[in-house]
């Protein structure tokens, strides 16, 4: 790669969730490279998240953030056509030589017709690479429904590269995976947490929940996906007098669930709707006993890779690839999406047949995310898997 400095676009509207941890990850190693732009959205200009995982960055002028879509899910072709004007332009007198579609499961579908036509007679075409939030990375022959679901993006994924429009694919496999993979570049998401569960009674305190409770953990993003109402009655089924703790920014589905709880539910449960900062939700994953994952997204979580780095054990439903994570790590316990299996698997949680929990494959850092994301090394040499693997940035 040349020495000379190369501007990065990252392309993320939606500032839900933990994308914008996933951005600051890949903003930091692409400074080495030359400016860095983020393109975002309305929302996602004025989002807290802006300011907790990337306020540092904008602050040191390692970042640059433009709120160029009105929307969090703007049109394939309007990514596109903002992606070719900025590489036409170039930023800070420098050519984009790279750009980051950070949540392109959707832009998959249409890059390929409409981004060629838009960067046709660019004086410096940029390397074009995806980020695949919802691509299965390992499937048993079995799965039709994993297989129907993987097989038309591996598709579009060749059709793009075909075109020219698209240079690399990657997306999130599980922990446990250290496979490279092929058509779509496997990455696994980081895990860390500036909190553990040797200090929960501090936590606690610091954070008004019981000291003396069994205390059930969602966090993060709370949208209807994470089941609470589920994990309410899994609570119920295994007989355990503990408290739910749902803590982050609620969807409206959720708050309309929490305002519906009768009296006698809104005593064991402890509620707190609003964005967290890392600090804070790390926090709050290290104070409880177990953090149940009853969702139907078959990717990992970033919530179960803060459980694992606090030493907190996760009970699994609804995900193979969540599943054969807590298997091949012994951070948890994997059931079926019931009531009673996950409140079967919460007790045993509890009572410590998990324990004693550990991560033998070894953390996995911002770093090497960004790395695999971008296929290439911290001086912006094609990528080492082994020098990554072995610890990040030299």
């Amino acid at each position: 790669m040349s020495d000379a400095p190369t501007a990065t676009l990252v392309v993320e509207p939606d500032p839900g969730g933990h994308r914008f941890q996933a951005v600051a990850a890949v903003a930091d190693l692409a400074r080495s490279f030359g400016p860095v732009v983020l393109l975002t959205s309305a929302e996602g200009r004025v989002s807290p998240a802006l300011e907790v995982f990337l306020g540092e960055q904008v602050r040191r002028g390692d970042l640059t953030v433009v709120d160029a879509f009105d929307h969090i899910h703007p049109p394939t072709r309007q990514m596109a056509t903002e992606v070719a004007s900025r590489c036409r332009s170039g930023v800070e007198g420098v050519p984009v030589g790279r750009a980051v579609v950070m949540d392109a499961d959707q832009a998959l579908k249409r890059w390929w017709a409409v981004a060629p036509r838009l960067m046709r007679g660019l004086e410096v075409r940029p390397r074009i690479v995806f980020m695949l939030t919802r691509y299965p990375a390992r499937l048993a022959l079995t799965d039709l429904t994993g297989w129907r679901l993987r097989g038309p993006k591996a598709v579009l994924a060749v059709l793009g590269m075909a075109t020219g429009s698209l240079h690399r694919t990657v997306g999130f496999s599980g922990r446990d995976d250290a496979a490279t993979g092929w058509i779509v570049k496997r990455v696994r998401d980081p895990h860390y947490c500036s909190a553990h569960s040797r200090d929960r009674a501090q936590h606690r305190a610091a954070l008004g929940l019981p000291a003396d409770r069994p205390l059930v953990g969602i966090f993060g993003a709370v949208d209807a996906r994470k089941n609470p109402q589920l994990v309410l009655e899994a609570i119920d089924a295994a007989g355990l007098d503990a408290t739910l703790v749902v803590a982050g920014g609620f969807d409206d589905e959720v708050r309309a669930w929490a305002a519906g709880l009768d009296q006698a539910d809104r005593e064991r449960v402890f509620l707190r709707d609003e964005f967290l900062d890392n600090d804070v939700l790390d926090r709050f994953v290290a104070s409880v006993d177990v953090v149940p994952l009853a969702l139907t997204n078959n990717g990992p979580s970033g919530i179960m890779g803060k459980a694992q780095a606090a030493a907190v054990p996760v009970v699994t439903a609804g995900s193979r690839v969540r599943a054969r994570e807590v298997e091949a790590t012994g951070t948890g316990i994997a059931c079926d999406f019931t009531a009673a299996s996950i409140g079967d698997a919460m007790r045993r949680a509890i009572g410590g047949e998990v324990g004693p929990v550990g991560t033998p494959l070894g953390e996995v850092t911002a770093d090497e995310f960004a790395m695999t994301l971008l296929g290439v090394d911290a001086d912006g040499r094609p990528f080492d898997r082994r020098r990554a693997m072995a610890g990040g940035r030299r």
